[in-house]
């Protein structure tokens, strides 16, 4: 008798440490899978800001006047403020002679949720544009 209560003992403590190992193998996926959520939700939102600058900046480019492509929008759901801005290009070309007309129209996307303060952009976009 004294045999089978030594290995039901080891029995016992064997199916212990295979509950702990699973646990502990279950702990670390759980917390792979919550980066990899946390990475996903951080991917999708940089492209919806990207698409919005992306839309601002197709929209203020339409515009026949240079004064009509400085524009503001907002997304609440995002949190973000975007703002486009003109800036003329000192540019010569190959005779030596200046370019006239030739602007930079930057788009600047700002996190409207932050702390009190300047707001500093969070992604930036911009393209040449030519208004004679």
């Amino acid at each position: 008798m004294p045999a089978r209560a030594a290995a039901g003992g080891y029995v016992l403590l064997e199916v212990i440490i295979a509950l702990t190992v699973f646990a502990v193998a279950v702990a670390g996926l759980s917390s792979v899978l919550h980066s990899s959520l946390d990475s996903a939700n951080a991917l999708r939102r940089s492209a919806a800001i990207r698409r919005g600058m992306e839309a601002l900046l197709i929209e203020a480019k339409q515009k026949p006047k240079r004064e009509e492509m400085l524009l503001t929008a907002t997304d609440p759901a995002l949190g973000m403020e975007y703002r486009s801005t003109l800036e003329e290009v000192k540019w010569t070309n190959r005779k030596g002679e200046p370019v006239s007309g030739l602007f930079i129209l930057r788009v600047e996307a700002r996190d409207t949720r932050g702390a009190a303060g300047p707001l500093e952009p969070t992604d930036v976009a911009e393209i040449y544009v030519r208004r004679p």
